[in-house]
């Protein structure tokens, strides 16, 4: 059975991405050392989303044969799941949008801005993922479609470059004539190139290639993730030299490799399979989704406790998803929150 030989590694990184993700919301090793902190996010767990993607675009397009009405139908039925998904949470988290609109100096402004996000950057900020996804898939495909894979290539690293740019370059951006006005424009209207244009489709595509071209050896995909690896520490390095580096850097170059290594030493990495992984796929999508509905509490009651709060998140959303995964069999409605 393929899933037997191939997917258990799968399964065991996207539980352990959702715990990185969980991470860069809560900065666990602040406390402790800042620096550290800095690297931990800027480097491990700037792995998680980029996998994320990649493994969605892996597990959807290899299901696709040619058939054009077919393949378009399969990608409508995904669609329409991870935008159910998105509606529901988007709901979810409304309370938490009322209680920030109510504290904002403009609300007419916030509503306005709320709007964009909720098609750009999600309606809550950890919620981009998934309209990302829906963006990112409808683009992949279309380039591919339209240009072939190798069009559809250079297409995909035009846009992860231009972002590569938006994203990690903004500081000095900000600080030269004429460009800052147009770095400016580009804040204001789509806030930040982390989104399904300029993000999502390298990892998605990469996912896609994979499925098509099949995976090298695990020892050829290990030793070329660990190189890429280190280019991303070396990386990551050079950014906090400079000074540019910030929370929301994520774009780097070193994470197309990485990701691209990543992906295929997993796929080969033979792991017996286990009922459990199963579950552990379950339970990263609703720990990914529901962690900032304990994130913003324990906050609040601990700001300077950053590793207890991640503690804590990681018990309470363990504790939701297995609840989820547990009963929904019972209460079928359950469903709708993975």
């Amino acid at each position: 059975m393929v899933k037997d030989k191939y997917y258990s590694a799968i399964d065991i990184a996207k539980y352990v991405s959702a715990l990185l993700v969980v991470a860069v919301h809560t900065y666990p090793l602040l406390e402790i050392n800042a620096v550290l902190n800095t690297f931990f996010i800027g480097t491990i767990c700037r792995l998680a989303v980029p996998f994320f993607f990649c493994a969605s675009g892996y597990f959807l397009f290899r299901k696709m044969n040619g058939d054009e009405k077919r393949d378009q139908n399969r990608i409508i039925r995904y669609l329409y799941r991870i935008g159910q998904l998105y509606l529901v949470w988007t709901v979810i988290y409304l309370p938490y949008v009322i209680w920030d609109l109510a504290q904002s100096k403009s609300r007419f402004r916030f509503i306005l801005g709320w709007v964009r996000d909720f098609f750009l950057c999600g309606s809550y900020y950890h919620l981009w993922f998934l309209p990302a996804l829906m963006l990112g898939i409808v683009i992949v495909y279309a380039l591919v479609y339209k240009k072939g894979m190798k069009g559809a290539l250079f297409a995909v690293l035009g846009l992860y470059f231009v972002g590569y740019l938006i994203n990690i370059y903004g500081p000095i951006w900000e600080t030269l004539p004429v460009i800052h006005i147009v770095y400016g424009f580009f804040t204001k209207t789509m806030v930040t190139a982390r989104n399904g244009i300029f993000f999502a489709p390298m990892f998605l595509f990469i996912g896609m290639w994979i499925a098509r071209k099949g995976a090298n050896s695990f020892k050829a995909s290990a030793i070329g993730f660990g190189i890429s690896f280190l280019c991303l520490i070396l990386e990551v390095s050079l950014y906090y030299a400079m000074g540019i580096l910030q929370d929301l850097s994520c774009m780097y170059l070193s994470l197309i490799p990485c990701i691209w290594f990543l992906m295929q030493m997993l796929l080969r990495w033979e792991l017996p399979y286990k009922p459990s992984y199963n579950e552990l796929r379950q339970d990263s999508i609703l720990i990914y989704v529901s962690q900032i509905l304990f994130t913003r509490i324990f906050l609040i009651l601990l700001p300077d406790a950053h590793l207890v709060v991640y503690m804590l998140t990681l018990a309470c959303c363990q504790m939701f998803a297995q609840a989820v995964v547990k009963y929904r069999h019972k209460f079928p409605w359950l469903n709708y929150l993975m």
